[in-house]
């Protein structure tokens, strides 16, 4: 259930407060894509040992990535998946009207 106006997510869409979030999420993102493109070389944990991964330690942590990119992702189309849910809403009431 949307209990935002379509009026409101627009607002909400140019806000400053908005554009703070898609500035922290994006530099989720570019971290996330260095850290992918750091995977499957060896690393000093924090002890100081060196770490090698084995290979099914790369695809986990590489799984690991993929879902924080689809993440960020997600959350940058956010108002939009919600602006679309209230249009969808009001089309359906639109219906329920001529019907």
């Amino acid at each position: 259930m949307i209990r935002s106006t379509k009026s409101q997510l627009e607002e909400f869409k140019e806000s400053f407060i908005w554009k703070d979030l898609v500035d922290e999420i994006k530099t989720l993102g570019k971290l996330a894509q260095i850290e992918y493109d750091l995977v499957g070389e060896s690393r000093i944990d924090d002890d100081g040992h060196r770490i090698v991964p084995n290979s099914s330690e790369t695809l986990i942590h590489l799984g690991d990535i993929k879902g924080r990119r689809k993440a960020v992702q997600y959350f940058l189309n956010l108002p939009d998946v919600l602006l679309n849910m209230v249009k969808e809403k009001e089309n359906d009431a639109e219906r329920d009207r001529t019907d």
